[in-house]
């Protein structure tokens, strides 16, 4: 998020000599700042047709490199130094008071709308947030920035607050050291750091990127290339003004056009940002251009026009409260109407012009005038340490019931973790995880993912009750399906899951038990055609082992964190009718195309299709919680307890297959 002020958007002419001179305020700028936002807003907000709108974040970095690296840039060449504790007082005049504002808000919402185990975490975020050290929490936390509203962190926004604070922490005194190390004027010595800087940390952004894209999204020195995109424009301002009208005018529509392109295309599949950040920090470079140079042209006069620009004045604040009041609100409703968005968005816009009103404004121009700005620099690292201690002490009142501890139970899986039979991404192989009785009649095993895992407990006990040995193969995001995944971390190439799926295929056929039960969670986004076949591979081999195999369709997904549904529910001691609930119709819409092509497949194969959805919902609005027992442990694995109350159900299909297994054993002895 941009960070830097209206009063300081200076526009940038070049004279013969090709020096930046300081002109009048440039609405063209507030207007990018409005598209910026708005971009945001619809992006946070779920609107179609803007997956990719959290661009927008990056062209703000765009716009404050632009900014700010032109001011430094202008004092270095006019004063042949820079006033750090100005420069410095200045930011926090205008950035601290509003952010303080809504974190204290914040704290104060995660109290009231949050059950008390999940209060510790939230505070947590918060007190980082506070001191500029937001995206260092959530870097070091399994942060999914793209997952839904209802379990996202209502201070996750900030991470790119501290992104632009860290930055500017550092930068003046880059400058100033290079300048007095390396000879040549300030500009071309700030364009040499700007080459040297940008590109080292464009290259490491591309390259980290695809080994965990969650640090280059969140930390600092991957970003760095983005601000000094925008400070390049300041610095050469010459090279833009030798294109003609027609040409910027130009540039101005393709900078659109990558813009809309961004929003339609880009989405939270891709290793944002590596290589795809450069298409949106590219249109906001050449909107500054256009901003400069072109503000006849339509595109100029479309960022000057007063309704975006208007937002762009408040931009800072909109930012701040939106992300607040949406997860406050999905907390309460985690999939509200239409209308209620609308609301929302409307919501969040008036509490930022309000805070831009009476908040920015009066700190930046008014409010203690007589305060020097070594002052203010200590009286802004005061507030961020009292917002911080605030956070910090507000978590020594959070008290876990007996009542919240049941929820707390209902998001672990406390047996099946305590087998370590689920293995995790790096693991290739599997240890010997056998259950059941001592002298089995029979071999059944579990192979799957986790949501193959999600069916031990039940599973352990028919093998006790009926006299069974069951193993269980099952790893972390791995299906048993013969299909290539993608692992979250790269999204690139799982081969760990297809190593390990190879080599438990390999020990299933040495082992050549009766019964094999297969399930894999339906949330791949594998084509059905492509999923077909690689089932028809997986179950063709087995049977090839002499094996009969079952396959579980899977569950539905609720799509929110259930257990926290019910004890937020619980702290607060009301509800508004619905909000742990889930539309069976919806859930049945997205699995139904991969149910049908596995039961095709299975049927052909003679296989056994379990479908034990009746015995999880049979109404059209299902509920997560029968009985006193929470159904799921989060957003798409049953608990336990709800897992183990459906034995009964799983008993028949899987008698079924053991009498099918010995019948066909009795056939051939061989």
């Amino acid at each position: 998020m941009s960070a830097t002020s209206a009063s300081l958007a200076l526009g940038a002419q070049s004279h013969p000599g090709g020096v930046l001179a300081t002109t009048r305020f440039n609405p063209g700028l507030q207007g990018m700042r409005g598209v910026a936002i708005l971009l945001v807003l619809l992006n946070h907000a779920a609107v179609p047709g803007f997956g990719g709108g959290y661009v927008g974040v990056d062209v703000f970095f765009v716009i404050s490199g632009y900014l700010i690296g032109g001011l430094l840039l202008r004092e270095l060449e006019t004063k042949s130094g820079l006033d750090l504790w100005a420069f410095y007082a200045r930011r926090v005049r205008r950035l601290l008071p509003a952010a303080a504002l809504v974190l204290a808000v914040t704290v104060v919402g995660i109290r009231l709308l949050y059950a008390p185990q999940e209060q510790d975490e939230l505070l947590s975020s918060a007190r980082a947030a506070a001191l500029y050290a937001g995206n260092l929490w959530f870097a070091s936390r399994p942060t999914d920035y793209f997952g839904g509203h209802t379990e996202a962190n209502p201070a996750l926004h900030l991470w790119s607050l501290a992104v632009e604070e860290q930055f500017y922490l550092f930068w003046p005194l880059l400058m100033l050291l290079a300048v007095r190390l390396f000879r040549g004027t300030p500009r071309a010595v700030t364009g040499g750091l700007l080459l040297v800087l940008g590109g080292l940390s464009f290259a490491a952004c591309v390259v980290v990127s695809l080994i965990n894209f969650k640090y280059t999204f969140f930390l600092t020195p991957f970003r760095i290339w983005e601000f000094a995109v925008g400070m390049a424009i300041s610095v050469w301002p010459g090279l833009a003004a030798r294109w003609s009208g027609r040409a910027v005018a130009a540039m101005g529509w393709v900078a659109v056009g990558t813009l809309c392109a961004v929003s339609l295309l880009f989405d939270g599949r891709m290793r944002f940002p590596g290589f795809w950040a450069a298409f949106p920090v590219a249109a906001a470079a050449l909107l500054l251009v256009v901003v400069q140079h072109g503000r006849q042209s339509m595109v100029g006069r479309l960022l000057q026009s007063s309704g975006i620009r208007q937002l762009g004045d408040c931009s800072y604040s909109v930012y701040l409260w939106h992300w607040p009041v949406l997860i406050g609100a999905a907390v309460i409703v985690p999939e509200p109407a239409a209308w209620m968005t609308v609301c929302l968005l409307a919501l969040s816009v008036g509490l930022g012009w309000l805070s831009y009103r009476f908040v920015e404004q009066p700190f930046m121009h008014a409010l203690f005038p007589a305060l020097s700005a070594r002052q203010v620099v200590l009286a802004g690292l005061g507030l961020c340490v009292a917002v911080a201690a605030g956070a910090q002490f507000t978590r020594k009142f959070i008290h876990v019931g007996p009542e919240q501890e049941r929820f707390e139970r209902a998001a672990r899986w406390d047996l099946t973790e305590a087998t370590g039979c689920l293995t995790l991404a790096d693991a290739v192989d599997q240890p010997a995880c056998e259950y059941g009785a001592d002298q089995p009649t029979a071999t059944v095993v579990l192979f799957g993912d986790s949501h193959a895992s999600q069916w031990f407990v039940p599973l352990q006990q028919l093998a006790l009750k009926h006299q069974l040995r069951l193993v269980v193969l099952t790893k972390s995001a791995c299906p048993s399906v013969d299909v290539p995944v993608a692992v979250y971390t790269t999204l690139g190439d799982y081969r760990e899951c297809t190593l390990w799926r190879e080599r438990m295929l390999q020990r299933i056929e040495a082992m050549r038990p009766a019964v094999v039960v297969m399930a894999s969670s339906s949330g791949y986004s594998i084509e059905p055609g492509r999923w077909q076949a690689g089932l028809d591979r997986t179950v063709t081999r087995l049977q090839r082992a002499g094996v009969q195999v079952g396959y579980l369709k899977d569950i539905p997904f609720p799509g929110f964190n259930v257990p926290g549904c019910h004890a937020r529910a619980a702290w607060r001691s009301w509800s508004i009718g619905g909000a742990c609930t889930y539309r069976a119709d919806d859930e049945e819409a997205r699995i139904a195309p991969l149910a049908t092509a596995e039961e095709a497949v299975l049927m052909r194969r003679g296989a056994t299709f379990i479908n034990l959805s009746r015995a999880i919902c049979n109404e059209p609005v299902c509920r997560t919680a029968r009985d006193g027992l929470v159904m799921f442990k989060d957003r798409n694995h049953l608990t336990e307890e709800f897992a183990l109350s459906l034995a009964p159900d799983l008993e028949k299909p899987l008698l079924q297959l053991l009498k099918q297994s010995a019948a066909t054993r009795q056939a051939s002895p061989s």
